[in-house]
C-alpha cells in the first residue's frame, strides 16, 4: 500500500504566520494533519524587515503544526505578498514543431518560454507564467491546445513579477528555519485556488483579500488570470 504524500504550505503575513500539514491521498483528496497560526514579527506588509525575529517566529508557527501532526517538514510551499507584486499580460507566438502532426505538451513550453521574454530590471524576477487562452492558426479562445493540429501556436499569459530582494530573504528565513523552498505563490493566486470555484472565474469575479497591513487583488476573466496586485 502506498504511502501518502506530505505536502506542507506557509504563509508568512504581516499579522500572523500560518502553516499548513496536509497527507494527499492516491485519490488526490487532501487531509489537514497540522495547522497552526501565530503572531507575526519581522514583517511589514509582507516584507521581511528583521530576519532574525521572522525566523524565529516561523519556527514558532511550523513546530506547533508539527506537534499537531505528529510529522516532521523538510520542504513546504511559501507564499508570497507584499506591494513589490506586480503582474503584466503577455503574448506569445511559436511554430508548431510537427506542422504534420499534434500539438505536444513540448509546444506548449515553448510557447510560454516565449512570453517569459519580458524586459526585467535585474531587481525583479518572474514569480508565474499562468497561461491565459491560446491560439491555433488564427482560432482563439482554446483553453487546452493539446492534441490539436495547427502551424501556428499563440498563447495569450499573465506573469507576476517580485522584488528578487523581497524573494531571497523569504527564501532565506524558512531556509533557516531547515525548511527547503519547493516553490514560491503569490499569496493571491493561493487564496484564489482556495476559495473561487470555476464557475465563478469563467463568469468574470475580483478576489480581494485583505491582510493585516495589504490587500491582494486579483481579478479573473472568461476563467482566467487578467489582472493581479498587491
Amino acid at each position: 500500500m502506498a504511502k501518502d504524500r506530505i505536502i506542507c504550505g506557509i504563509d508568512v503575513g504581516s499579522s500572523k504566520i500560518a502553516t499548513l500539514i496536509a497527507s494527499v491521498g492516491e485519490d488526490g483528496k487532501i487531509n489537514l494533519i497540522g495547522v497552526s497560526s501565530t503572531a507575526s514579527r519581522g514583517v511589514r506588509k509582507s516584507q521581511v524587515v528583521d530576519i532574525e525575529e521572522a525566523v524565529k517566529a516561523i519556527t514558532e508557527s511550523v513546530e506547533a503544526s508539527e506537534r499537531m501532526a505528529g510529522y516532521s517538514i523538510s520542504s513546504a510551499y511559501v507564499s508570497l505578498g507584499g506591494p513589490q507584486i506586480e503582474s503584466v499580460n503577455q503574448h506569445a507566438v511559436v511554430a508548431v514543431s510537427e506542422p504534420e502532426g499534434e500539438i505536444k505538451e513540448s509546444d506548449i513550453h515553448r510557447v510560454n518560454d516565449a512570453a517569459r521574454a519580458i524586459p526585467l530590471s535585474t531587481s525583479r524576477e518572474i514569480l508565474h507564467v499562468i497561461p491565459r487562452t491560446f491560439t491555433v492558426d488564427g482560432q482563439e479562445g482554446i483553453k487546452d491546445p493539446i492534441g490539436m493540429t495547427g502551424v501556428r501556436l499563440e498563447t495569450d499569459t499573465h506573469i507576476i513579477t517580485g522584488s528578487a530582494t523581497s524573494m531571497k530573504n523569504l527564501v532565506k528565513c524558512v531556509s533557516e528555519v531547515g525548511i527547503d523552498v519547493s516553490e514560491l505563490v503569490f499569496s493571491g493566486i493561493s487564496s484564489s485556488v482556495a476559495v473561487l470555484s470555476d464557475t465563478e472565474k469563467e463568469l468574470g469575479v475580483v478576489l480581494v483579500d485583505i491582510g493585516g497591513e495589504t490587500p491582494d487583488v486579483v481579478i479573473f476573466i472568461d476563467g482566467s488570470v487578467a489582472y493581479s496586485s498587491v
